[in-house]
């Protein structure tokens, strides 16, 4: 009799999960101080899909990043004020890429069914170098046939409820390195957080031979051919992105 009525009961508690998930959608944001190419690209990249990006941070009016000289803070801050609206549901999933050196090469909907395979309610984009704090290495329990051992924060999907965990209590600071932040919330939330190490869903591009990257024009898929996977978003995170050139076109960097 018990055993009966607790398999109707996970029986449904599957039928509403799956439910909720249907109904779901991705909502992607992104943080850009100023307009950019790349971001133009992003923006006409969901629109043909008919989505859009929630874009934060435009009314800084200065640079961010390097150019910034590392007020990396703005992307974390800009993260935590969306992240409390209250029109926001718990299970709703938040996208963020950063704005100017990413390409979006897959669909929403793909985005969501990849992200929804994998075990935790955030996954983050993972990468080759570990950064800012290179001692922190040997906290990775990554595999050492694992070519994407570390956490990149310039790529990143999950739950509301889940990444509002991982920001409870935080305070801004303009010159906070928010890969810092998110390396710190990892290794604090195990439970929460799982890396992208095989790339089925990002692509974090610093130290990676380009000849690795293989994009075709006429079915728009693109292939890291060492683990013959096929990521969505693709992060421009090294010091040469002229690779970006082959899948959004040439552009010049707008002057300062």
């Amino acid at each position: 009799m018990h055993a009966g009525i607790l398999f109707l009961i996970s029986m449904t508690v599957l039928f509403i999960y799956g439910l909720l998930n249907k109904y779901t959608e991705i909502i992607y944001i992104t943080v850009a101080t100023k307009p950019h190419p790349v971001l133009t690209h992003i923006q006409d990249a969901c629109h043909l899909q008919g989505n859009n990006v929630t874009v934060l941070g435009l009314e800084e009016d200065r640079e961010i990043g390097w150019k910034g000289k590392g007020n990396f803070g703005i992307k974390l801050r800009e993260v935590h004020k969306f992240l409390q609206k209250p029109e926001l549901n718990d299970s709703d999933i938040i996208l963020f890429s950063d704005a100017y050196d990413v390409a979006l090469v897959g669909r929403h909907q793909e985005i969501k069914r990849r992200f929804l395979n994998f075990q935790k309610p955030i996954v983050f984009g993972a990468e080759k170098g570990c950064h800012p704090d290179k001692k922190r290495a040997s906290e990775y329990n990554s595999l050492p046939w694992q070519e994407f051992k570390y956490l990149n924060s310039g790529l990143f999907i999950g739950r509301v409820w889940a990444l509002r965990r991982c920001m409870v209590g935080y305070k801004y600071e303009d010159a906070e390195d928010d890969q810092r932040f998110w390396t710190t919330q990892y290794f604090k939330h195990r439970e929460l957080i799982e890396l992208d190490h095989h790339a089925k869903l990002f692509l974090n591009c610093a130290f990676v031979d380009q000849k690795d990257i293989d994009y075709d024009r006429n079915t728009k898929v693109l292939t890291y051919t060492k683990t013959q996977t096929h990521p969505l978003l693709i992060h421009a995170n090294g010091k040469d992105k002229s690779f970006l050139y082959d899948i959004i076109g040439r552009w010049n960097e707008p002057k300062n």
